[in-house]
């Protein structure tokens, strides 16, 4: 109605002013789009045409070792742990496996984390493993028990990267109170784990028979072999957990071991740094605050405390105390230690 009310010229004029301010419109838009298309064209011609080809083919690789995962043909015909031969070759065994490995590869971002949480550690547990002479395989249980994080604590109460219970943990001569708990030392405790495995071997005369009784107890272990007539762990009828718990140790063994085969790709830039400790042990004749230990190492107090996490109070009594320090600051760590009186270097 309000448009019958214009003249007949004024509303020609305005349709015609409206026509030319849609087309000048339009014809920036265009010009903007095709800027854009330009700019990206050009920057998709600046990229080399080999470089593009090699993402290309990595990607193919990528996803061809994706796809592998899942072809039975590529998984390994030939495994072994703690020098014993798995039978991989049977039905069984190769569903117990398969099962723990899969479950693991269905999480690669963990896996990564515990592939590089694994070389920090491995100089470390290397040392202890030799020390207290048993096969460096062990370290996986160590992977399989916390996925190597020395603050793990369970529903069960078992504590530290070995997961000791209290009971064993004093049997295998942990020191554990309200004010130290040495199933959080990283070198006391890999000791005491692998000495207490070296001790089921003893007994059992088969490291996986040890790594069985580890999880499971001695006592059920010896009630399989006196009940079913067999002392190979593979043709044993225990409880699910432990028998999985094989499994695991073997699974991420193979992944860890072939990490790349199985589509996990770590430089060596993205490890990371590796966990070398020297161990002072100290005799105190008061009560002391603990920050006094880490302005002698040098270090923040968070790093002090991830190198000890078995001191577990502030202030702690007189006693004998191991100290783990890092090995480039042990010389600073003994000499700053020696201008306090009631501190003794044993």
């Amino acid at each position: 109605m309000t448009r019958d009310l214009l003249p007949g010229p004024l509303r020609d004029r305005l349709r015609f002013t409206f026509y030319i301010v849609a087309l000048c419109l339009f014809f920036i838009t265009g010009l903007i789009c095709a800027s854009i298309l330009a700019a990206q064209s050009a920057s998709k011609k600046a990229v080399p045409i080999e470089k593009r080809i090699g993402d290309l083919e990595k990607d193919v690789m990528r996803l061809q070792r994706q796809t592998n995962l899942f072809n039975l043909d590529a998984l390994p015909d030939n495994l072994m742990l703690c020098d014993k031969k798995v039978p991989i070759f049977k039905d069984d065994i190769r569903e117990r496996f398969e099962r723990e490995l899969f479950q693991f590869l269905e999480n690669k971002g963990l896996l990564t984390v515990v592939i590089k949480r694994y070389f920090k550690n491995l100089q470390m547990m290397n040392e202890e493993a030799q020390r207290v002479g048993v096969p460096q395989d062990l370290v996986y249980v160590a992977v399989t028990e916390s996925y190597l994080n020395p603050r793990a604590f369970s529903r069960a109460n078992a504590a530290g990267m070995w997961q000791f219970i209290k009971e064993t943990g004093k049997r295998e001569g942990l020191y554990i109170n309200d004010n130290i708990d040495e199933r959080y030392n990283v070198k006391k405790s890999t000791r005491s784990a692998l000495t207490h495995l070296k001790r089921l071997n003893g007994e059992f005369n088969d490291w996986l028979l040890a790594m069985a009784a580890y999880n499971a107890g001695p006592g059920r272990v010896r009630e399989v072999i006196e009940n079913q007539n067999t002392r190979d762990f593979f043709d044993m009828y225990l409880p699910e957990e432990t028998e999985r718990y094989v499994f695991r140790v073997l699974a991420l063994k193979e992944i860890i071991a072939n990490r790349e085969r199985y589509g996990i790709k770590i430089d060596d830039k993205e490890l990371y740094r590796p966990l070398i400790l020297s161990e002072v042990t100290i005799e105190v004749s008061r009560e002391f605050h603990s920050n006094i230990l880490s302005k002698s190492m040098d270090v923040s107090y968070r790093t002090f405390r991830m190198n000890n996490l078995h001191l577990r109070k502030y202030r702690l009594p007189k006693g004998t105390y191991r100290i783990n320090v890092p090995a480039e600051k042990k010389d600073i760590f003994i000499k700053k230690l020696k201008a306090y009186e009631y501190i003794t270097i044993l």
